[in-house]
């Protein structure tokens, strides 16, 4: 920041108006002009300290009009690292120059720039010039030889020469344009507003005389004016317009760090998703399995999940919350290779969940009832309201799932030729043992987002704290968990998954209530995945036999291989009657002599005129048979 001498030609800035001295009156009194206006005015020093002390004026270094405002001032430390180098290798170059006791002229910058050469600092004389005009009319302030980067281009104003600028039709049409075309919710690109606009000018010029016509300017040209059209609107309004209010909310909304647990198993998320592999058999491929995890969002410790087969249903939410709540005490007999603890277990005080049907299920409303737990329900399409457990879906299938075999992808873009069925594929098991030593050996063990502690350090401290609360046995939940459903008692008695059940007391039960229903409590079982692996398997070999019966030979070989057995029973038939023994009437073994067939005796009966046996030309497995044409 330059200094200033009160002196003619002093500027300064009072009330947003310019003033400068024309000339010194006498000894402290000076004839001030106000530049906008033209009025001289005789100000003393005191008057002009005074005023300056209130902070009412401002000097400035350079010439102020009403067409070039004040350039801002800047500070050395508000400058990058890269700024603040060249306004210190500038000023190094011409310090010298300021020292000489007179003005620069040519042959000092000549002389001054043959010395920085010899430093291996070119600089010519005329740049040595520029830089000590630019620190002399900015008052010796040193921050004018900083570059104007900043204000190249015009960024953010109008150019004056676009088309859109210089024609009031054109304008309207592109503003019609844009907010028939453009901002509407079918999000549609700039490239259709651009022929919009080409088209209504093109039927503009048509009723209009060729003197009153507007020039259309090339396509290219055209899209980068809208482009910048569209950059000055607002992005709230832009975003309302093409994808709705709440979508906008969301995105420019401001968005602070929330507190929604203090405590293990405070506020707890589930959700269901299919995982982005495929798991298979040496049989071939069974499909992707789902998996439904609860995670607790004060630790984020993953408490349970279940992994199978089964579509989002109320058993496939009851198996995983039972091992969500139960202690993971058999955890290294079926998993000997983990080496960590998972020390999750406990009934949560609230779930958070979305509104799938197996969630807003009365069951599952009844059984968070008996078990105490406080239900959550997001308002509709928003699942940042769970996203812990949405973040933790995102990661487990980047992270883990894409480098194992079988793997898929989120959409046909990105899988293109690849095709998972064809590659190995990992079998159930070996893939829940993997799922078990990510989230035990890994995920746990992992640095929590908000501390520096890893999520199982979390646990253990918390529940330190706040003991996890456990039903009275595991049969207990069971029977909490279990399914409330209702059958009519008919005369076969009662009808449950295909099974039915009877009995005298049954049937006497029912002549008391008569046609009243008869209300049973009964557990839906979780479908085990190995029942469907066995499935699976039988699939496949079903499958197998299927090609195999598709793939037959065509009906010419089929008949020719049809011929060649008759022939070759025909022979055999004959053989057996020349070699096998006659026998008389009373059993004796006899000879029959061979005589020679009469002349006129017909010849061999033709093989077409043979009667044939019937042959199922479908039945005839001919692959390995070489058939002559």
């Amino acid at each position: 920041m330059g200094s200033v001498r009160l002196g003619v030609g002093t500027q300064w800035l009072r009330e947003g108006r310019p003033f400068r001295i024309l000339r010194q009156l006498a000894a402290g009194r000076f004839l001030v002009r106000d530049v906008n206006f033209n009025n001289d005015a005789p100000l003393s020093e005191q008057e002009i300290l005074t005023l300056y002390g209130q902070g009412e004026l401002i000097f400035s270094t350079e010439e102020t009009t009403p067409q070039k405002p004040p350039r801002k001032n800047r500070v050395l430390p508000d400058l990058t690292e890269e700024q603040q180098r060249l306004v210190r290798e500038r000023w190094e170059a011409i310090e010298p120059l300021t020292r000489l006791g007179h003005t620069p002229v040519g042959y000092d910058f000549r002389k001054r720039a043959q010395e920085l050469q010899q430093t291996d600092n070119i600089v010519s004389a005329r740049t040595l010039r520029r830089y000590f005009h630019a620190w002399f009319r900015a008052g010796h302030e040193r921050m004018a030889l900083l570059p104007g980067f900043s204000r190249r281009g015009g960024r953010g104003k109008n150019r004056r020469t676009s088309f859109v600028e210089q024609f009031p039709i054109l304008r309207r049409l592109v503003d019609q344009a844009v907010q028939d075309v453009y901002l509407t919710t079918a999000r549609r690109p700039v490239s259709v507003v651009t022929r919009r606009v080409i088209d209504d000018l093109e039927r503009h010029n048509a009723r209009v005389p060729i003197g009153e016509a507007i020039p259309i300017p090339r396509p290219g040209t055209l899209d980068r004016a809208i482009h910048r059209y569209i950059s000055r609107i607002d992005p709230w309004e832009l975003d309302r317009a093409r994808w709705g209010k709440r979508i906008a909310d969301r995105k420019h909304q401001p968005t602070r760090s929330q507190k929604l647990a203090r405590r293990i198993l405070e506020r707890v998320e589930i959700d269901h998703s299919p995982l982005k592999v495929v798991v298979g058999t040496e049989s071939g491929p069974i499909g992707q399995p789902w998996l439904t995890v609860l995670i607790d969002y004060y630790s984020r410790m993953v408490l349970g999940f279940c992994l199978g087969f089964e579509p989002p249903s109320y058993a496939v939410l009851m198996e995983a919350l039972r091992t969500a709540i139960l202690p993971k005490t058999d955890l290294l007999r079926k998993f000997p290779r983990i080496r960590g603890t998972w020390p999750c277990f406990g009934i949560p005080e609230r779930i958070v969940c979305d509104r799938g049907s197996d969630l807003i299920s009365k069951d599952f409303e009844q059984a968070a009832f008996q078990l105490g737990i406080e239900l959550d329900f997001n308002p509709p399409r928003m699942p940042h309201f769970k996203g812990t457990v949405e973040s933790f879906f995102d990661n487990l299938n980047d992270q883990l799932l894409s480098a194992l075999p079988g793997r898929t992808f989120r959409s046909w873009e990105r899988r293109a030729d690849h095709n998972a069925d064809d590659g190995p594929l990992l079998p159930y098991d070996a893939l829940l043992e993997i799922i078990h030593l990510h989230l035990v050996d890994v995920y746990a063990a992992s640095k929590h987002p908000a501390t520096d502690k890893t999520r199982r350090e979390m646990w253990l401290e918390s529940a330190a704290e706040y003991p996890p609360c456990l039903p009275g046995s595991p049969e207990d939940l069971i029977v909490l968990l279990a399914r409330r459903t209702e059958r009519v008692v008919t005369s076969r008695g009662i009808e449950l998954s295909g099974m039915f059940y009877t009995s005298d007391e049954l049937m006497a039960l029912r002549g008391e209530l008569g046609w009243k229903v008869l209300r049973r409590t009964v557990r839906e079982r979780f479908d085990e995945p190995e029942h469907v692996l066995s499935l699976a398997a039988s699939r496949n070999k079903i499958r197998d036999v299927v090609e195999q019966t598709v793939k037959k030979p065509s009906r010419r070989r089929r008949v020719r291989a049809a011929r060649f057995l008759n022939q070759h029973v025909s022979s055999e038939q004959s053989s057996e009657l020349s070699e096998s023994g006659w026998e008389d009437l009373d059993g004796n073994a006899a000879s029959v002599p061979l005589v020679n067939a009469a002349p006129d005796s017909p010849g061999p009966v033709p093989l077409e005129e043979l009667p044939e046996d019937p042959v199922d030309l479908s039945n005839l497995d001919v692959d390995d048979w070489e058939v002559a044409s």
